[in-house]
C-alpha cells in the first residue's frame, strides 16, 4: 500500500531509543537508581528492559543486553558524521534534561560513573557530561530559570 501524501511525510516524533549494554541488571540500576528513569518492563532471560521517564515526557529507553565485541561494531553502522564524538571516540547519543544539575551530578559521582566535564553555567543553562557503564556518553542539561 502506498501513500497519496508522499511529500508529506514528516517525521513527528520518537518512539523510543534504543542502547546496547553488556551487563542489563547493571544498566537498569543506573538508569532507575542513579538518573531517576521508571523500569516499565525487563526480561532478563530475552535482554531487553523498556525504561521511561517518571514524569512521562520524551521516548522511552530500550536497553539491550549485547556482548561487548557486538556493541563495537554497532557503532560503525551509522555515518560518524551524524554523531559528536568524544576524545575517546564514544558517541554522544542522547542529552537528558534535569531539573537540579548540580544534584544530579553529585549522584551520579556517588555512583562511580565515569564524569567527562565538571558542570559548567552560562546565563540560559548549565551541563555536565559522563558516561553510563557501558560507555554511552551522555550530556545532563538544566536550563536555568525554567525550574
Amino acid at each position: 500500500m502506498q501513500s497519496k501524501k508522499t511529500n508529506d511525510a514528516d517525521v513527528i516524533g520518537y518512539c523510543c531509543m534504543r542502547f546496547p549494554v553488556t551487563d542489563l541488571k547493571r544498566s537498569v540500576d543506573f538508569y532507575c537508581n542513579v538518573l531517576g528513569f521508571e523500569l516499565i518492563s525487563a526480561d532478563y532471560q530475552f535482554g531487553e528492559a523498556h525504561l521511561a521517564l517518571k514524569n512521562g515526557n520524551g521516548p522511552g529507553i530500550f536497553l539491550m543486553e549485547t556482548k561487548p565485541e557486538d556493541v563495537t561494531q554497532l557503532k560503525f553502522v551509522f555515518p560518524r558524521s551524524f554523531f559528536v564524538t568524544s576524545s575517546t571516540g564514544h558517541v554522544t547519543m542522547v542529552e537528558l534534561l534535569t531539573n537540579d544539575l548540580l544534584a544530579l551530578h553529585e549522584r551520579i559521582k556517588q555512583a562511580g560513573a565515569h564524569l567527562d566535564k565538571e558542570p559548567v553555567f552560562t546565563n540560559d543553562f548549565g551541563y555536565f557530561t559522563f558516561y553510563d557503564p557501558d560507555g554511552h556518553y551522555i550530556r545532563a542539561v538544566e536550563e536555568r530559570g525554567v525550574y
